[in-house]
């Protein structure tokens, strides 16, 4: 098994970002996925008509996600241990950003992701997430 460790700068505020995560329908613009999001502790998500699914363990409103997470490709009954943690960071004045709005640090780590997944996982965190969340915040969404 492995560990996945990300760290991501996203311009708008830990509160934005987290909205977006786990509002399903600001995750459905931003993926461009069919998203169900039980948005509580013991809740269920459902990404991609079942392509990505898993349990809410801990939810903290701009700060935290604790996730049980798996793909549908995954051994059956496998889930890796998600957590994403959000950090407010100074003006959030980046280059292309929105001068003047806090921005956020993301930081991700994953275990226990199949080895022979963990390089899709990966990079599709970035793909599918980070960068639309990215552009999706550069239009003026507000999580």
């Amino acid at each position: 098994m492995k560990t996945i460790k990300q760290q991501v700068f996203i311009n708008a505020t830990p509160r934005e970002v987290y909205e977006a995560y786990v509002d399903a329908k600001k995750h459905a613009v931003f993926t461009g996925a069919n998203v169900k999001f039980e948005a509580k502790a013991g809740g269920k998500f459902d990404i991609w008509d079942g392509e990505l699914i898993g349990e809410n363990v801990k939810l903290v409103p701009g700060k935290k996600i604790v996730q049980k997470w798996r793909a549908n490709d995954w051994p059956e009954g496998h889930y890796s241990d998600l957590k994403i943690e959000l950090f407010g960071e100074g003006d959030g004045r980046r280059p292309g950003g929105r001068s003047g709005s806090e921005g956020t640090k993301l930081k991700l780590t994953q275990e226990n992701v199949p080895d022979d997944k963990a390089e899709d996982i990966d990079s599709g965190w970035h793909e599918y997430y980070w960068e639309p969340m990215k552009e999706y915040f550069k239009k003026g969404a507000t999580g």
